[in-house]
């Protein structure tokens, strides 16, 4: 069984000097232009959006009035999807167009895209989600590189409540602080930091759940990412004692960002283990 986490390289050390941005940087607001990115595993509910009622919806980027997003998508999928994107326009510029509303008051209007189980492209637009026609309930992992422009200014997770008693949908939008640990790696003899939030491998996940004392998301969907759209990890399971994943060498990567051909942010584990006498 393939071993698939997603991790993310936060900076190569050289000399002492970092070579790529640090986590504050990534974050920096340029007046009303935001650098966003992430990777996240989500799980669809109901789509509030009205004549889709029996159809299933994970939301990646909410709506937020003024607010244009734009960059590129990644995503697996455990069900066959289609990625929505959807555009703020007024009800005179409703008329003879595909739309998604709520409540009928605010409208938008909708490109719905066939893509299957996994796809990548680019998108821009005020909001950004998967959806299936069918009642059936997915999983998905996304990986969003992009900008925000306009409001909100702050990175936000964002989160769909639907109530039962009223047709009607609340959104909400929560600064969650977190302190993620970082790893210590190696590429080409040269030390880089990176962090793990998700794997396909439960076993894994619980294993470096308990090592770093914070949660590493169990994604299923991970091993079906395509062999060309992951890279490399070699995690050694004997040997030197240091801080990998299992208490020896730290783990050696076969790419990082400055490789933008072969870099990628989902990672294949190749266990290595040393035999006796091996040097």
């Amino acid at each position: 069984m393939n071993k698939i986490i997603i991790v993310v390289i936060l900076g190569i050390i050289i000399g002492g000097v970092i070579s790529i941005s640090s986590i504050s940087d990534q974050f920096v607001d340029a007046n009303s232009r935001k650098k966003i990115h992430f990777t996240q595993t989500i799980t669809s509910s109901q789509d509030p959006g009205q004549g889709h009622e029996g159809h299933q919806l994970a939301i990646i980027l909410l709506p937020s009035e003024g607010t244009i997003y734009d960059g590129s998508l990644t995503y697996t999928a455990s069900e066959p999807v289609q990625v929505v994107v959807l555009h703020e326009i007024t009800e005179n510029d409703s008329k003879g167009q595909p739309i998604w509303s709520i409540d009928g008051d605010k409208i938008y209007g909708l490109s719905l895209i066939d893509s299957g189980k996994s796809n990548s492209f680019e998108f821009t637009g005020a909001a950004l989600a998967l959806h299936s026609p069918n009642s059936k309930e997915f999983t998905a992992t996304v990986s969003v590189d992009g900008w925000i422009r306009g409001q909100p200014t702050e990175i936000v997770l964002q989160k769909f409540e639907i109530k039962k008693d009223e047709p009607s949908l609340s959104l909400f939008k929560t600064n969650v602080p977190a302190v993620i640990p970082l790893h210590k790696g190696i590429f080409n003899s040269t030390s880089l930091y990176y962090i793990i939030t998700d794997s396909s491998d439960q076993e894994l996940a619980d294993k470096i759940t308990e090592k770093q004392n914070w949660k590493v998301e169990l994604a299923p969907p991970l091993r079906n990412a395509p062999e060309e759209a992951t890279q490399q990890i070699f995690v050694f399971t004997n040997g030197v004692s240091g801080d990998g994943i299992y208490g020896f060498q730290d783990e050696v990567f076969s790419s990082t960002p400055n490789q933008e051909s072969e870099y990628s942010a989902l990672g294949k584990v190749v266990e290595v283990t040393w035999k006796k006498g091996q040097k």
